[in-house]
């Protein structure tokens, strides 16, 4: 965990610093902006993000599993993984565009209804899903240098940067509708240039299109790896943004973006997991490919036990203040739909830190297959019940769905790697760390003031100080022990 610690500090912080600037951007958004304007840069993302995954043919992940190979057995200059992720994403891109055209006129039906902006805007999707494929894959190529921290840096703070930039100017009148959105089309491009600047002053800008012996003897198994995952990574990706695309469909792009709203809130409790996900890709492909299975089950372990201990902290944070925070931003009544999809996703939110690194443990190993299953299995509970759960029960269907969804998945990776290999993350401390987080929930809400300000610092205060205290007395997890001690020395050190 060393590697994964050090560096999660640094990008943890980055990642705060980034999801603030986007807090911001969110609530000026729903405050001052259409509610459908917001939910049209939404569903760019959601567009973008499927595009992504089938436009870079599986070639990305493939290139995460086994790019130990090629760093420990060929000089960067020969190391040609990189080379054919980009060809792959291209020829893969050329088909999606195609897609655009001949799917325009299913578009316009589906969405000219009740999201006219999708139809207006529709073309720019193109210019924006090629950045965001690019951006992606030399993102991951950087964290394959054991380079994390900057291409984290340019997503989680760089990009909202610029979104909160053009959204002042929009909301100042400086820019048209139009315009705001041929400059959204471009974000990820300006990422892209600050990537490669980057990336070629640290001289890690350097790969190969010619096809190398490495890649010749590990064809088989990396086609097959391939051909494996790329339909279930397809299909989870489809499932994740599922929700989004069928209630702009059904809805309207504005109760799209109440959804979106309440997605950020509890996306607030995933933001540990994104760094140590991305930090320990490479560690644990590592560690399989030297078969260290006691660094596997230890980074399993704390892995869990450390996101599990922020989770809890964040969504007792988040729910307590809620009622507070809508008070206090005064939003229109359109946002309070958003209320019970917070409570259920921020109950997913938690269920997955529960779980740890646990699918980046299944697919780095060789059993990569179990994550194309479970890929199936969660997509096959995902797509069909976000669709029925929205005509039934509105947008909070869609929150339960994706809980339901992700049970599935978690419960699937879980049993995988606790009968194959007995690894598996929990222990009395995890107990401990739930019941410790209701039980402060519960003093915590009993603090009833009227004035909404007052009473967010209040439960805030009385949550943070009770839930934190105890975690480090009673050691519930050695990774923050750890850091608060540093921490403390640090500022102890004449």
């Amino acid at each position: 965990m060393g590697i994964i610690r050090s560096q999660s500090i640094r990008t943890s912080i980055i990642t705060f610093i980034g999801f603030g600037i986007g807090g911001i951007t969110t609530i000026l958004g729903a405050k001052l902006v259409d509610p459908n304007v917001m939910g049209l840069t939404r569903f760019f993302i959601s567009v973008a993000t499927i595009v992504f995954a089938l436009s870079n043919l599986g070639s990305i992940t493939v290139m995460n599993k086994f790019y130990p190979w090629y760093r420990d057995q060929l000089p960067a200059p020969k190391r040609d993984i990189f080379g054919l992720v980009l060809i792959l994403c291209g020829i893969g891109f050329l088909m999606c565009t195609a897609g655009f055209l001949i799917f325009q006129d299913l578009i316009i039906r589906k969405f000219g209804t009740k999201s006219a902006y999708v139809v207006d805007y529709y073309f720019y999707l193109i210019p924006f899903s090629l950045f965001f494929l690019l951006f992606s894959a030399f993102e991951n190529f950087s964290y394959n240098q054991y380079k994390s921290v900057y291409p984290i840096l340019l997503k989680e703070v760089g990009l909202r940067v610029e979104y909160l930039i053009l959204s002042l100017l929009f909301i100042f009148g400086v820019l048209s509708l139009g315009r705001y959105v041929q400059f959204i089309s471009i974000v990820y491009g300006v990422l892209l240039l600050l990537l490669l600047r980057y990336l070629y002053r640290q001289g890690d800008l350097v790969f190969s299109f010619s096809i190398s012996n490495v890649t010749r003897r590990l064809a088989k198994q990396l086609i097959t790896f391939n051909a494996t995952l790329y339909i279930g990574s397809v299909i989870n990706v489809i499932a994740a943004n599922i929700d989004n695309l069928s209630i702009s469909s059904q809805k309207g792009l504005d109760l799209g973006f109440v959804f979106e709203l309440s997605t950020y809130i509890s996306t607030l409790i995933l933001l540990p997991q994104r760094n140590v996900v991305a930090i320990a890709i490479p560690v644990l492909a590592a560690a399989w490919k030297n078969r260290d299975m006691q660094s596997i089950g230890s980074i399993y372990r704390r892995s869990s036990n450390t996101m599990l201990t922020y989770a809890v902290l964040l969504f007792g944070l988040i729910w307590l203040n809620v009622d507070n925070a809508f008070g206090i931003l005064q939003l229109d009544p359109i946002y309070y739909a958003g209320k019970p999809v917070i409570l259920f996703l921020g109950m997913k939110s938690v269920m997955d830190m529960s779980f740890g690194v646990a699918s980046q443990v299944t697919g780095t190993s060789n059993y990569w297959r179990v994550e194309f299953y479970s890929n199936l299995a969660a997509g096959a509970v995902a797509i069909p019940l976000n669709i029925w759960f929205l005509r039934l029960f509105g947008i909070e269907g869609n929150a339960m769905a994706n809980l339901l969804s992700a049970a599935v998945f978690g419960i699937i990776r879980f049993s995988f790697l606790y009968f194959r290999f007995q690894l598996q993350p929990f222990s009395l401390r995890t107990l401990y760390i739930i019941l410790l987080g209701l039980a402060c929930y519960w003093v915590s809400q009993l603090i009833d003031v009227s004035n909404f300000y007052i009473s967010l610092i209040l439960r805030t205060a009385a949550f943070t100080v009770l839930y934190g205290s105890a975690v480090l007395i009673f050691r519930l997890s050695d990774d923050v022990s750890e850091a608060f001690n540093k921490f403390i020395r640090s500022k102890l050190k004449p």
